[in-house]
């Protein structure tokens, strides 16, 4: 039986599927290799357990041999939500060169189209009470060559979760990533800090805690973990994740998530409102 907020929470998801607000999440980072897809996975998981339809997307992923298919990110985020949409609406662009898009497209004698991917979305979007969009590397990698993926989230008009590295080296990245995103006005649900190896040594100890305690400080946005290092997740993706899932830095994501876009469903309405009492005056 599920919980009385779990039922409102699904509930509040549900309501939005009938306004035109964007009702999604694109999830970028501070570079690659930092726990991007893991988390996203744990999320649209977390989300999907709590009863709520979750759509999900990975436009572009390089880096997938033919061989390798069922455990690409797109694949992986398809299994998490439980999804019965195609891997072609699910991941429009797949390369084989592990390289930036860009590079990989040109490779591959492919342009990606940005107005393909935003399409492709909103007819998702259509079918889910909540979208999951997942990016490919940190948010000035280039898709085109005149875009990037900071200009993808733009145009997709969606809030961003950034995920990244929670030792040495995490403050200069995240704090970049998020100046980043607000310089083109985009809104951020909150920094996402991701332990990328075991944290056994007093002076790894130390970096941690510093760079943790510094970004709280300096982000001006929710902070969530750090998660800690699975090497669960190597040997078993799927036991990996649903562990995951169920911690308490997932569930604090999850619910700024549905208040972002319980936010947006709101603010919508009153505009909507506002706009039809000045065409009745």
């Amino acid at each position: 039986m599920p919980h009385r907020w779990a039922m409102e929470d699904m509930r509040l998801a549900k309501r939005h599927t009938r306004d035109s607000s964007p009702r999604g999440i694109f999830v970028t980072a501070t570079d690659t290799g930092v726990g991007k897809t893991l988390i996203t996975a744990a999320l649209v998981a977390h989300l999907t357990q709590r009863g709520i339809d979750v759509g999900v997307m990975k436009p572009i992923e390089s880096g997938v041999s033919r061989s390798a298919k069922a455990q690409s990110d797109g694949a992986r985020l398809q299994r998490a939500a439980g999804s019965h949409d195609s891997m072609a609406e699910i991941c429009l662009y797949v390369f084989r060169l592990p390289v930036a898009p860009l590079s990989a497209a040109r490779a591959d004698g492919t342009i990606v189209r940005v107005a393909a991917i935003v399409r492709a979305f909103r007819a998702l979007r259509k079918k889910h009470a909540l979208m999951v969009v997942e990016g490919a590397g940190g948010v000035h990698v280039p898709i085109t060559s005149s875009l990037d993926v900071l200009d993808l989230i733009y145009r997709m008009k969606l809030a961003a979760i950034v995920v990244g590295r929670s030792g040495l080296g995490g403050v200069n990245q995240a704090l970049l990533t998020l100046n980043a995103l607000r310089q083109r006005n985009i809104p951020i649900v909150a920094l996402v800090l991701n332990q990328l190896r075991p944290v056994h040594t007093t002076t790894a100890r130390v970096q941690e805690q510093s760079t943790v305690n510094l970004l709280r400080r300096l982000a001006k946005v929710p902070v969530v973990g750090p998660l800690p290092y699975s090497p669960s997740v190597n040997r078993n993706w799927n036991e990996g994740l649903i562990r995951l899932a169920g911690t308490a830095p997932i569930t604090k994501l999850a619910r700024l998530v549905l208040t972002r876009i319980i936010h947006e469903g709101s603010s919508r309405k009153r505009a909507d409102a506002k706009r039809d009492g000045h065409s009745e005056a």
